[in-house]
């Protein structure tokens, strides 16, 4: 009789077409971790500092309105307008980020786990904005004279890429009967959760890989409950899943679930959630195990529930675009600073027989 095959390993560091050679990297700098200084919360703090700079000139070339109340969109407004009274003030505190990012980035690269990394990628809602991509262009540019590094943003929607890196992600052999897959991205701010469509090509590749549909929900507005985010997430899985079979896609019986920590093999998180609501470290809380007993409730044979580290996740959805370098990271600025480095193996993630 054939042996079982073994059950996929949580945050596991060998995948299918990368190792994963670092994530998480908690480096400690002045009391803190180096990441911090280049979240987006540090840029929302940054910018602020800039403003009492510029307090008993003039009146506040951005109005009265408290820098982390700001939208994303006025600032870009501003920003794109070089004739506002506030461009200078906006473009001397992405002047000074795009600094402290390139030097953090340099510190990471002389860690082990980062050592040889040839090109970075970053991703997260930040970088999304007009403000964000100028950061991550000044960036790279201080990034490759002083290291010969590069760095660019995510190819895919900030909102997708965290779901579509499960296909490079996930075991081979779980995606083989199917045509796509769930995913969720916890984070922070948002709750993200799709159907992720394979679209394999004639090879078995799924490089193509989309999001048919998503959801997302903004809990931070909502201070929610740890158990209160994951009946909302067990709910938004059990409608993706309806979803699917209303639109005549074969969905496999995996769940991805990204999220920021370091996961250990049993699908309990072992530190680096602090942004996430409640206590996800907790030694008798496993995700994993929690968002499944969740899905049993409605069906008959429940879908694994695979956890990985989000970053590393939303990395792994450039992974089609990195096949010209062996060593590359990834960061996610956020709510936090989501980063990863990966070695490629030379196979092709992904890659099965379409069924």
């Amino acid at each position: 009789m054939p042996s079982a095959p073994p059950e996929p390993i949580h945050g596991d560091d060998r995948l299918p077409s990368v190792r994963v050679t670092s994530y998480n990297l908690e480096t400690r700098e002045d009391g803190g971790f180096l990441g911090d200084k280049v979240s987006e919360t540090a840029f929302r703090k940054l910018l602020d500092d800039w403003r009492q700079s510029f307090a008993g000139r003039d009146e506040d070339p951005l109005g009265s309105t408290p820098t982390d109340e700001i939208r994303r969109e006025d600032l870009d407004k501003t920003f794109e307008d070089e004739e506002a009274p506030a461009a200078d003030l906006l473009g001397g505190a992405a002047d000074e980020f795009s600094q402290e990012l390139a030097a953090v980035l340099g510190r990471f690269l002389l860690t082990p786990g980062w050592a040889g990394v040839q090109r970075i990628v970053c991703g997260g809602g930040f970088q999304s904005s007009a403000v964000g991509r100028a950061i991550v262009r000044r960036a790279s540019g201080l990034l490759a004279a002083d290291k010969g590094v590069t760095l660019r943003s995510l190819k895919h929607d900030p909102d997708d890429g965290g779901m579509i890196g499960w296909v490079h992600a996930a075991p081979t052999r779980l995606l083989r009967d199917g045509e796509g897959m769930l995913a969720v991205d916890v984070g922070g701010t948002n709750l993200r959760c799709g159907i992720v469509r394979f679209n394999r090509d004639a090879a078995g590749s799924c490089a193509q890989a989309d999001v048919h549909t998503r959801r997302k929900w903004c809990h931070a507005d909502e201070e929610p409950s740890r158990e209160d985010v994951i009946d909302a997430l067990c709910g938004m899985l059990v409608e993706m899943a309806a979803k699917a079979k209303d639109d005549g896609l074969r969905l496999v019986p995996l769940v991805g679930l990204s999220c920021p920590g370091i996961i250990l093999p049993d699908g309990r998180i072992h530190h680096g959630t602090q942004n996430l609501p409640g206590d996800w470290t907790d030694d008798d809380f496993n995700l994993s195990l929690a968002v499944a007993a969740g899905l049993a409730e409605g069906d008959d044979r429940p879908p694994v529930v695979l956890v990985h580290n989000d970053a590393v996740v939303r990395g792994l959805s450039e992974r089609p675009f990195m096949r010209d370098v062996e060593r590359w990271g990834a960061i996610t600025i956020g709510t936090g600073l989501g980063n990863c480095s990966f070695l490629n193996t030379g196979e092709e993630s992904g890659a099965v027989e379409a069924g």
